[in-house]
């Protein structure tokens, strides 16, 4: 009877162990230079883990928090509309505004699929223009859309990077200003080892309760 427990809870193990499923990675906090101020202000100023004035301050470094880029707001409003700006906003001529990098943290180590990035395109109106590129963990990825008009996502795809954190730089062309809304990342991922010792340790323990019940009930 005891082996017999023993070889159905290894098979419900098997069984319950789960296969990765591509889905939408939760972000737990990000790392960057803070955005600029030009016809309104382009900072992350709902960044969740503020220093002193770091969410005030141009090009100041955030780190420990979330905002603006993983909020959940797809703007469809230009930069140039004015408040509330929904945008991050870095300029080559403002402290650490040049080809700003973010780096993005997960919960655990999920493997990475695509990433979207959502931003502003006015083609040059105001010094704001598409990313002229991505860059990935230090890939370089290319064919943004740089003629079209406003806000719109990019997706780069086929991606298979897995860790506990992803760097994601913008690269600035012709135009000084980029406007950032939401990156978004989608990709799979496993319970944590932990998850699979508990739930061992708990149909190992079933498996000893009904091992002793059985030699007490054969005992009397």
């Amino acid at each position: 009877m005891r082996r017999r427990l023993a070889f159905w809870a290894f098979v419900f193990l098997l069984l319950a162990t789960p296969a990765a499923v591509a889905s939408s990675l939760p972000v737990q906090s990000y790392s960057m230079y803070n955005g600029g101020t030009g016809a309104f202000n382009y900072q992350d100023t709902s960044y969740t883990n503020c220093v002193s004035f770091d969410c005030d301050t141009t090009g100041a470094f955030l780190s420990g928090g979330t905002g603006k880029l993983t909020d959940g707001v797809f703007s469809t409003r230009d930069w140039s509309d004015g408040p509330p700006e929904a945008w991050v906003g870095w300029d080559v001529n403002e402290l650490n505004g040049f080809d700003p990098l973010v780096t993005f943290y997960f919960s655990g180590t999920p493997t990475v699929r695509s990433v979207e990035v959502w931003f502003d395109n006015t083609t040059g109106y105001g010094g704001v223009g598409a990313p002229a590129s991505i860059y990935i963990n230090g890939t370089n990825y290319t064919g943004i859309p740089q003629g079209t008009y406003g806000a719109q996502g990019f997706t780069i795809s086929g991606l298979d990077i897995t860790g506990h954190s992803i760097n994601v730089a913008f690269s600035q062309g012709a135009d000084p200003w980029i406007m950032i809304g939401q990156v978004t990342f989608n990709g799979s991922t496993v319970p944590e080892p932990s998850t699979f010792a508990l739930m061992a340790t708990g149909l190992l323990g079933l498996v000893g309760l009904a091992s002793l019940r059985r030699w007490r009930a054969t005992s009397y």
